[in-house]
This record gives structure tokens, C-alpha cells and sequence, in this order.
């Protein structure tokens, strides 16, 4: 009788053992979601003029970008090159056809505001600037 008062003792401390467990995990995956999904929303809506285009590879396509291409006028000749320099930091074939994205890096490339006395990192901020108010406008 002992017996088996002790393994019922037992079997019902670790039921609530392996209660707790699957408690503590379905807390830790329901936290996770609710990370998740408040971390996206706030990026989505505090997203400044001046931060780097999100998609990965695409920054470093623009440091490029404007490194190469800075001093060229010719709007045919900076898209072109601008697609051969998102396909080669993207390792993809020199014809391959570009993304929603990659197209709004090129646009903001060719239309970014220009001046003068431009240098690298001007270059690279007014690329950021443009690429943000053309996914804004097009939301």
C-alpha cells in the first residue's frame, strides 16, 4: 500500500514537472510571437529618410554604386550600371532579372538628388533618402 501511495506521489509530481515544462515553452514561443510581430510593426512605422536600404546585399550594392558611378550623368548608362553592380554583390548572373527591390535601389540611384561637390557618402544618403520615399509612395 506504501507502494503504491509513493509511485502515485510520483507519477503525479512529474506530471506536474512535465506541466510546468510545456507551460514555460508555450510562454517562451507565445513571448517569441509577440516579439516578432511588435519588433516588425515598429520597424515598418519608424523607418528614417536616412537609414540604409533594409534588404540584404542591396547596402552594400549602393556603397558600390556610388563608389563606381558617381560621376556619370548618362541615366541609361547609371541604370545599366547599376544593374551589373546589384547582380555582381548579389553574385548573380550579369543579366538576371532584378527584384521589386533591387529595382527601387536602381531607381533611387538614378533620380537621387545630385550636387556638385558630390562624394561617396553624400551619394550613398541621398540614395537612401530617395529609395524611402519611393517605398513610401508606392504603400
Amino acid at each position: 500500500m506504501v507502494e503504491k501511495i509513493l509511485w502515485y506521489k510520483n507519477y503525479v509530481f512529474n506530471l506536474v514537472i512535465v506541466m510546468e515544462k510545456q507551460m514555460k515553452i508555450k510562454c517562451i514561443v507565445l513571448a517569441g510571437i509577440f516579439s516578432l510581430v511588435f519588433s516588425v510593426h515598429a520597424s515598418e512605422t519608424q523607418n528614417k529618410k536616412s537609414d540604409p536600404v533594409p534588404v540584404f546585399g542591396h547596402a552594400t550594392a549602393v556603397s558600390k554604386m556610388c563608389g563606381e558611378l558617381l560621376g556619370e550623368a548618362n541615366p541609361v548608362k547609371m541604370r545599366d550600371g547599376a544593374t551589373k553592380i546589384l547582380n555582381e554583390t548579389l553574385r548573380r548572373l550579369p543579366d538576371a532579372e532584378v527584384s521589386d527591390e533591387g529595382k527601387n535601389v536602381i531607381e533611387a540611384f538614378v533620380t537621387r538628388s545630385r550636387s556638385p561637390s558630390d562624394i561617396p557618402s553624400r551619394c550613398e544618403t541621398s540614395v537612401n533618402e530617395r529609395y524611402w520615399e519611393i517605398v513610401q509612395s508606392k504603400k
